[in-house]
């Protein structure tokens, strides 16, 4: 049985693949299984995946019909037989050969259920870099749930994406930790599920993951309405859970959920009008997610929702957002 088993769903990305896969079987440690899901890719990227399949037996390819990147996440959880799951997305990689030496000594050494790691983002046209997750306090991490989850959000680094982490195989079964198919903003219902069930953590302060922003055809590239309604689907999902017991994972947990409310009403503030309606209704069943909310920015825009509405607010976020992009210096005051 592998140690680590890495899950690349695959979708029309045949001019990042080569890299993305070469990255992780390039890596000094070997103890690993790399499943390649191809979600029904149109393009050369099922006959990629098939090459690296021969030339190395720690590649496994599930060939199946276009279902979605949840959809895909979950086969390659299905067929892992690793004790720890990593996901990579398929334009993504791993920088350097020994990415994985510190994360197998948190495994062998913590034993956490869930051990994150850093990353950078990789801006397609500038081939800029910025460390954007990573210095986790890796201290209070260690002394419990409730020490790790506030530290955490501490220090800003509760993460936004399964890519960011490694989890143990046995509590996605246990827990049948499986993605939702059909929505967009899918990262933040497993976050929530995952970190509500998991009872230890640990950190490495290493940022090898570099995730590739505004790459041309890429799903994440923009928000539309969609997004909104499906991470208010999470906050409508998880919301009356999480209040049954009010402990202090708990509560950060929901302020999360206010703090994703929030990134929905930004998107509803930039959709066009006829796309609002839906969203308007979603925006007003939800908004009690906001007493939670913490951290300056949430807190703000809980202030201004309450104080002038739905849709008078929103105009108010599209004036602010014109005015921080031709003046960038107003950042600092906000």
């Amino acid at each position: 049985m592998p140690l680590i088993s890495i899950i690349i769903p695959v979708y029309k990305v045949e001019a990042y693949l080569h890299k993305c896969i070469s990255s992780v079987l390039d890596q000094d440690f070997k103890d690993i299984e790399v499943l390649l899901v191809d979600d029904g890719s149109p393009d050369n990227c099922p006959v990629i995946c098939d090459e690296f399949a021969k030339k190395d037996a720690r590649v496994k390819v599930i060939h199946k019909k276009n279902g979605g990147l949840s959809d895909a996440r979950n086969e390659g959880i299905k067929s892992a037989m690793g004790e720890y799951i990593m996901f990579l997305d398929s334009d993504d990689y791993w920088d350097g050969k020994d990415c994985l030496f510190n994360l197998v000594q948190s495994m062998q050494v913590s034993n956490a259920d869930i051990i994150l790691y850093g990353a950078k983002d990789v801006f397609v046209e500038s081939y800029t870099l910025i460390v954007a997750r990573g210095n986790y306090d890796i201290a209070s991490i260690r002394k419990g749930k409730d020490a790790a989850i506030q530290s955490l959000f501490a220090t800003h680094h509760f993460p936004g994406s399964a890519w960011i982490l490694t989890i143990k195989r046995c509590l996605v079964l246990e827990h049948e930790l499986f993605f939702v198919t059909g929505i967009k903003a899918e990262d933040i219902d497993w976050l929530i599920n995952s970190f509500s069930k998991a009872a230890s953590f640990d950190a490495v302060n290493d940022a090898f993951y570099m995730y590739i922003k505004n790459r041309p055809g890429a799903i994440t590239t923009t928000a539309d309405s969609k997004s909104a309604v499906d991470i208010l689907f999470s906050v409508s999902k998880w919301r009356p859970e999480l209040e049954k017991d009010l402990s202090v994972t708990n509560t950060y947990l929901l302020s999360y959920l206010a703090y994703q409310y929030i990134t929905a009403y930004i998107i509803y503030a930039s959709v066009p009008a006829n796309e609002k309606r839906i969203l308007h209704a979603e925006l007003k069943k939800n908004s009690g997610i906001l007493k939670y909310a913490q951290g300056k920015k949430t807190v703000l825009s809980r202030t201004v929702i309450e104080l002038f509405g739905i849709e008078f607010g929103a105009k108010i976020f599209r004036t602010a957002h014109f005015a921080l992009n031709k003046w960038p210096s107003l950042k600092k005051i906000v």
